[in-house]
């Protein structure tokens, strides 16, 4: 059974069973194969009706030893392909014919060293090199394209859609005659290094301040022309009220280049002087949402609804990627009913030791639209270290740190009730007994977690509304913004001010005011649609606590306008950035009845049955449980700390992580 609805409606269910101390349900289905569906109060994986553990293990292509060592650790799904394999064998070749040779052989391996395995493939629904060669017309154009600018196809052409969709669905059609049930699941991919970033990032990247303010292409016109039908209902007198321009039509639109993106007003894009750049990206990443929808939809076809399908999509806005079609897509990709799973490495920013690694989602949304968010646990272990040439993003130098970022991870993973996949992103990084072992023992606990109550509601909601990027006119350098203040700086107080947060989008505020939260933080929500407003001024007069950074509300579909902020606050505008540590964010939950777990500086994250502490300082952490529990045990020692217990203190060295089952 899919998940099609932001409620839970478990349609094949034909028995709820009740399972461990806390007494919540977990459905069993009728059917056979894989599924994501509702698990204990959040989106959980499934296979012949019972559920398993959404944990992997990830290689570019599967490594004897590795998955030898790992299948025996009781590792049983495997995930696997990057993007430059997939370009170098094209499965569509020019000659019209048709072969998966590359992954065949490569998954042949896998289950010849792990038989019982099953596993995830990242197939790419990039166009082979020689179609974007032939067909220049449908490429993504550059407004300021650089030497060795990459010939690839804009995502926003019907004609590579139209002729790869064939041959995409030959490939999943070929997966699931020749490995059955064996096959988990498709990852669908496309764009730099398949996430679903504008091609823009090839040029430029991370960490750099040049863009090169694409998609400029034909096709991407066409799918503005037809973006705006729809949005002004093919009434040309709303679209020339719309961009302040009294000979605008449909057919004739033009895309905005460098010189019309790059302009503001005062750091801001006002839609009260025109909306053509605003309605420009908020079109690119629909098209982009529109895009991954519609593969998906081929694996549901092929499968009869019953496949499930992730893509890397609804990456948080914390890195420097230098285009303005990142992701601000993700309530539409929410509502997708072809869509399962969401992935993304977690925070580059912040995932050294002592830091929190912040799963990269908005996964208070994401459940509550039944999609199931799977962390990229990309860090890297000691052993690149040890390597001729280690990669620089190597931030770990022993065991004992390899081991406190794993567990992070993992912590991060029980106590949001998501999945996880060790990526071996350099190969070779996990190839010691000691970290095999490790992984084993943490695939145990996730086996267990699934018994318990899964579900993520506290008493703080976080709200981000990533449309807001669309009227703070960024311009060409994006380091330092606003946006990314919050993101970096900002998050990074919330995980160390003691209680565990919720994160939505501003499109499920409904959901935040029907809930349980005393304090709602409005991060990035400088723009907010009439409708969202009115739900925020909702939250004001339930007597809600309100926290506010930037210009909350600032900009609507029409104007600009500080007396809406005004209204909104009390009277403050908040026209400078305004950030709150950790302390002060503490002081405001204690005023507002949040209970809060923790007062030393530690990275805190918790559900009813999790709990993780990771340390910034060596020391004894004392530890406030909101009700008593019956047995307490820190699962990296195994140890039991308390029994019929709210509160416990565990001392830490520096930089080390502890997880904690709460058994009710």
């Amino acid at each position: 059974m899919e998940v099609h609805s932001s409620r839970w409606t478990v349609g094949l269910a034909i028995a709820t069973v009740f399972v461990g101390a806390v007494g919540v349900s977990q459905s069993v289905f009728a059917d056979k194969g894989w599924r994501v569906a509702e698990l204990n109060g959040a989106p959980g994986l499934w296979h012949d009706g019972k559920p398993v553990p959404a944990m992997m293990f990830w290689q570019w292509e599967p490594q004897e030893k590795d998955t030898r060592d790992m299948s025996a650790a009781g590792m049983d799904i495997f995930a696997m392909f990057g993007s430059f394999p997939h370009y170098s064998n094209p499965y569509w070749r020019k000659d019209g014919s048709f072969g998966m040779a590359y992954q065949d052989s490569h998954i042949d391996n896998l289950l010849s060293w792990a038989p019982k395995a099953a596993f995830l493939p990242r197939i790419f629904y990039t166009a082979p090199d020689w179609w974007s060669v032939a067909h220049p017309d449908e490429r993504h154009v550059f407004a300021t394209p650089r030497k060795g600018s990459p010939a690839r196809e804009s995502f926003a052409s019907l004609k590579c859609r139209e002729e790869l969709s064939p041959y995409y669905r030959k490939a999943v059609r070929h997966l699931i005659d020749r490995y059955g049930d064996r096959l988990m699941g498709i990852h669908v991919a496309n764009g730099p290094c398949g996430e679903h970033f504008s091609w823009d990032v090839m040029l430029g990247g991370a960490n750099s301040s040049g863009s090169s303010w694409g998609d400029l292409s034909e096709p991407m016109r066409q799918a503005f022309i037809r973006y705006l039908r729809r949005k002004y209902g093919n009434d040309v007198a709303r679209l020339r009220d719309a961009f302040k321009d009294p000979k605008a039509d449909f057919e004739s639109v033009t895309l905005p280049g460098k010189e019309d993106r790059g302009a503001s007003d005062c750091g801001w894009r006002d839609p009260a002087k025109g909306r053509r750049v605003i309605d420009y990206l908020e079109c690119c990443n629909e098209t982009t949402a529109e895009m991954i929808d519609h593969y998906c939809g081929i694996v549901k076809d092929e499968s009869k609804g019953t496949l499930p399908t992730l893509a890397f999509y609804g990456y948080v806005a914390d890195d420097e990627w230098v285009c303005e079609n990142d992701h601000r897509g993700i309530s539409k990709m929410y509502l997708s009913k072809n869509l399962d799973m969401l992935s993304a490495p977690h925070t580059y920013r912040r995932r050294k030791l002592g830091e929190d690694g912040m799963q990269r989602q908005y996964l208070a949304s994401a459940a509550l639209h039944g999609k199931l968010f799977i962390d990229e646990g990309d860090d890297m272990t000691h052993l690149e270290k040890l390597k001729k040439r280690p990669d620089r993003r190597c931030t770990v130098n022993t065991m004992e740190e390899s081991l406190a970022l794993l567990y992070r991870e993992f912590g991060m993973t029980v106590t949001h009730g998501t999945g996880l996949w060790y990526m071996d992103l350099t190969r070779g990084t996990f190839r010691d007994p000691q970290i095999v072992d490790a992984v084993g023992r943490m695939r145990k606990w996730a086996e267990a977690a699934l018994k318990y109550d899964r579900s993520h509601h506290s008493e703080v909601a976080v709200v981000s509304q990533p449309q807001s990027g669309f009227y703070t006119g960024r311009g060409g350098g994006f380091v330092g913004t606003v946006t990314q203040q919050l993101y970096v700086k900002q998050m990074g107080e919330f995980y160390r001010a003691g209680a565990p947060f919720d994160w939505y989008l501003a499109e499920d505020l409904d959901a935040v005011v029907k809930g349980q939260a005393k304090v709602v933080a409005f991060l990035d929500c400088q723009y907010l649609s009439d409708e969202q407003y009115a739900l925020a001024l909702k939250l004001k007069e339930q007597g809600r606590k309100l926290v506010f950074f930037h210009a909350p509300a600032y900009a609507s579909q029409t104007a600009l306008s500080w007396d809406r902020v005004k209204h909104l606050t009390g009277g403050e505008t908040y026209e400078t950035l305004k950030m709150k540590n950790a302390d002060e964010l503490r002081g405001i939950y204690r005023e507002a009845g949040v209970h809060v777990y923790a007062d030393s500086d530690v990275v805190l994250s918790a559900n009813s049955a999790w709990l993780m502490l990771h340390t910034r300082h060596d020391g004894e952490n004392k530890i406030a449980l909101p009700g008593k529990v019956r047995k307490i045990t820190e699962i990296t020692t195994e140890k039991v700390v308390a029994e019929n217990a709210d509160r416990f203190s565990w001392t830490l060295p520096k930089y080390s992580t502890a997880v904690f089952l709460l058994e009710r």
